[in-house]
This record gives C-alpha cells, sequence and structure tokens, in this order.
C-alpha cells in the first residue's frame, strides 16, 4: 500500500480501526467510526484487509448460487440503498466480518458498474445473471457479436469476456465458478 493512502487511512482515524481488526477486537466505538469514516478512507481500509486476507482473487458466480453458500450478499433482498450507502455497507462487512470472510455482491440488484466499483471496497467475490443489455436472458445457443465487423460466438462467453474485463480493470483476478462448483478461468488472450 502506498504511503499516501496510508497517511489517508491515518487522517480519518481509522489506523486503530485496522490494529483493532487485526487482533480481534473491534468494538461497538470501531464499528460507528466506521459508519462515519470518509468514504473513500474506508474503501482504501476495507481494500487492504481484503488484498491481506483474501487476495486479488475475484469469484464470479454466474448464475448466482441457489443456496446459501456463507457468503454475505450484498445488497440484501430487503435493502434499497443508495450506491454510496452500498459501498459503505460492503465496507464494513469487510472489516467487521469475521477473517477471509466472503462479499459477494449481486450485479444483477445493484448494477454491474457499481459491483466493479465495490470490488475496491473489499468485496472479493460477484454474483448474478448473465443477460442482455435489456435484462432479459439469453436464449439457449443464442449468438451476438462485438463492433461491426465481428464474427458472432456464444453469447454467454462474450458476456463472461465483457465480466472478466471488468475484474481485470479493476486490478483483481477474474475465476468463474460453476453451479456445479467447477471453477474456470477465462484467458486474458481471447479474442472477442
Amino acid at each position: 500500500m502506498s504511503a499516501l493512502v496510508e497517511r489517508a487511512i491515518a487522517a480519518a482515524g481509522l489506523a486503530g480501526v485496522l490494529a483493532s481488526r487485526r487482533a480481534g477486537t473491534i468494538d461497538e466505538a470501531g464499528v460507528a467510526l466506521l459508519r462515519g469514516a470518509d468514504l473513500l478512507a474506508l474503501g482504501a481500509l476495507a481494500d487492504r484487509v481484503r488484498r491481506d486476507e483474501v487476495g486479488d482473487q475475484v469469484r464470479i458466480y454466474a448464475p448466482p448460487p441457489e443456496r446459501d453458500t456463507g457468503a454475505l450478499l450484498l445488497p440484501r433482498d430487503d435493502e434499497r440503498l443508495t450506491g454510496l450507502e452500498l459501498l459503505r455497507e460492503i465496507a464494513v462487512a469487510r472489516v467487521t466480518g469475521p477473517p477471509s470472510a466472503r462479499v459477494r455482491i449481486d450485479w444483477t440488484r445493484c448494477g454491474l458498474e457499481l459491483a466493479q466499483v465495490g470490488l475496491g471496497f473489499g468485496a472479493n467475490e460477484l454474483a448474478g445473471h448473465i443477460a442482455s443489455k435489456r435484462g432479459l436472458p439469453f436464449a439457449e445457443g443464442e449468438r451476438i457479436g462485438v463492433g461491426k465487423r465481428s464474427r458472432l460466438q456464444a453469447a454467454d462467453l462474450v458476456k463472461k469476456k465483457e465480466l472478466a474485463g471488468f475484474v481485470r480493470r479493476s486490478g483483481r483476478i477474474p475465476v468463474f465458478v460453476g453451479s456445479d462448483g467447477s471453477v474456470e478461468a477465462v484467458d486474458e488472450a481471447m479474442s472477442i
């Protein structure tokens, strides 16, 4: 982490919270401090915790698992949060959650762009349905092209490459998890 980020975390009064996190002793005062902290400093703190505990790999569930897998899923079904509120909840969940917690964002509920930003606030998993820009599921065997002179490719593969690109641009490593639990990496060199 850069010295600038370290100073921002300290200037926001969060250095003690980081020390408490490492010791496993975050109390209510620490949680209150997180809830009132500058959002960017809080995001930097949560991203630091994420990097230290779970690394740069982002697990992508498309489609999302049907049963609870032990991850903290945000936003929750009953929550109506603004984008900034969601980012704060992601960061607080990362910092106050158990060590190496799985913090998952459902892009179907909040949008892919906000989910990508959430990766910088401590999330390490994404989940959602692969769909067209209109939000409609792709038909079995549907093919799409990208650009005027592109060849048609399987729609789900094109969307997986797009998701992998989102994750890479956030400085992380994308890994797709199938409905059977199998893990599949998307090759960066794959052309669309």
